[in-house]
């Protein structure tokens, strides 16, 4: 017995030092329509809340009396990857304006601009290489990391001639995908360390319940998890007869990072301009229970808030009367309750998810910080031939609106109340499943009845040989007439 646990403080302090190695290459807005689908990568990923079965069980004893077990695999992709950014001429005016102030000397305007109003052209060539360990400590623990290594041959579509060199275009970024231990205790788990969790039973572009993860979008991937930043922290599960309970401690949680093309809508953004960040900290908890044929989970998240709110930097006069206002982002606190219910149907899966966001700006007076807000989903999953198919209604309200507020559009509540449809697909074909098709796809409408955004997403993923896969994935966004495309071509290996 001595040696087991010597082994597994061996394992932790691997572990340990992985995370210590790649976590500062994660730094910390994102759009809240952006949710997840489980994509190749996150299949060794999965939450290993629910427990261990029988059959795991047995191998694991076995794997007790044999000594401790360590598998490692992964992937390598080469890949080809094309964008381009079209901005409506709304957006690019003020871009221009902005601009223009600080070439003025406006005291307290520090503004970038895109190199073009239309921008497109290879934003990624090279080769990703993920590398996975995973190890048990027969039924008393497991280990597992992963980390992604990127080679990037060319630079954003956003670099000039000021701003990168060929030097620069050259990389070989290491990035942390999860590095965790699960300890296991009868009925009950700890998981230590930075890891994903997935708190929902929608799947698609709308999952406003799954919130422990902050996301980087401007991390281009085929694998939607990709996006995700691992929360370092202590995941306790306890298995209380056919329910659940979990409490999450998190004490430094990340925030959102956005595409490129928001940071242009701030001032001020070194760091010594910025003010600093309130306490980090974040914890979660959610009761989860099956009865008869109704799921149903109740959870609860309150820290600090992934997207971003805003502070007044400075303020300069306008020739034509008036003045400008300059802001930086600052990050404040939120409190989150959230439901989630599945009803089986036979074929269908009755769906529901809602959660509630309490900001610090109780009634709404605080220009600056985002006003309370609320959404819920309604919908349903089908299920035939292997195929399955997933389609939602919901709605997003933001209480004490006000229209007149100059930064509802920086903190991203430019409208009072948004509906949404959104939808999921995922299909096999030919003979052995060799193509494997998913897409998603959202629109919304402000509450005259306009559109206002629009998402599609598709990946074609065919199977060449065993472990042999070529990727296909285009994406499109119409944002208030802002366009964004993304042609994202792979030839993966996994091993």
């Amino acid at each position: 017995m001595k040696k087991k646990w010597i082994t597994l403080i061996a394992l932790l302090f691997l572990c340990l030092s992985v995370q210590t190695g790649w976590a500062d290459d994660l730094d910390s807005l994102s759009d809240d329509s952006t949710t997840e689908e489980l994509s190749d990568s996150g299949d060794d990923l999965v939450d290993s809340s629910d427990g261990l079965n029988t059959d795991d069980q047995e191998e694991m004893d076995s794997d007790d009396e044999a000594g401790p077990e360590i598998k490692f695999g992964g992937y390598i992709k080469l890949l080809g990857y094309w964008n381009q950014e079209k901005y409506s001429d709304l957006l690019w005016g003020m871009y221009q304006g902005n601009a223009a102030l600080s070439a003025g000397g406006a005291p307290g305007a520090d503004y970038g601009i895109p190199p073009a109003q239309d921008l497109s052209g290879f934003n990624n060539v090279g080769t990703r290489l993920q590398l996975k360990v995973e190890g048990y400590l027969g039924e008393h623990a497991r280990l597992f990391s992963a980390f992604n290594i990127n080679y990037n041959t060319v630079g954003s579509i956003h670099d000039t001639d000021a701003t990168a060199n060929t030097t620069d275009k050259q990389n070989a970024e290491v990035r942390l995908v999860e590095a965790f231990v699960e300890i296991y205790e009868g009925s009950r788990i700890w998981k230590i360390g930075p890891q994903l969790v997935t708190w929902s039973y929608l799947e698609g572009m709308e999952v406003p319940t799954d919130r422990i993860n902050a996301r980087d979008n401007s991390y281009k991937s085929t694998e939607y998890e990709d996006s995700k930043l691992p929360s370092t922290g202590v995941l306790l599960t306890q298995k209380i007869g056919d329910s659940q309970l979990e409490i999450m401690a998190i004490p430094v949680a990340k925030t959102n990072i956005g595409m490129e093309f928001q940071n242009y809508m701030y001032s001020g953004q070194d760091d010594e301009v910025q003010e600093p960040k309130p306490n980090q900290t974040k914890w979660a908890t959610r009761f989860s229970s099956t009865i008869g044929k109704l799921d149903m989970a109740v959870s609860y998240v309150e820290g600090i808030d992934p997207n971003a709110d805003v502070y007044l930097i400075g303020s300069t006069p306008l020739p034509t009367g008036g003045t400008a206002n300059f802001y930086g982002k600052k990050f404040n606190r939120i409190k989150s309750p959230g439901l989630d219910l599945q009803y089986n149907l036979g074929s269908w899966l009755a769906k529901l998810s809602y959660v509630n966001t309490l900001t610090e700006d109780k009634d709404g007076s605080d220009p600056l910080i985002k006003n309370s807000w609320s959404k819920y989903v309604i919908g349903g999953e089908f299920s035939a031939g292997g195929s399955t198919f997933n389609i939602y209604a919901g709605q997003q309200t933001i209480e004490d609106f006000d229209p007149t507020s100059d930064t509802a559009f920086l903190v991203g509540q430019i409208r009072e109340r948004t509906d949404f449809i959104s939808g999921h697909f995922n299909a096999n074909f030919l003979t052995g499943d060799a193509l494997n098709l998913v897409l998603m796809a959202a629109n919304y409408w402000d509450e005259d009845g306009e559109s206002v955004q629009s998402i599609v997403r598709g990946t074609f993923k065919y199977k060449i040989a065993d472990g042999l896969e070529f990727l296909f994935s285009p994406s499109y966004m119409d944002m208030m007439d802002n366009q964004f495309t993304d042609i994202q071509t792979e030839i993966k290996y996994s091993f």
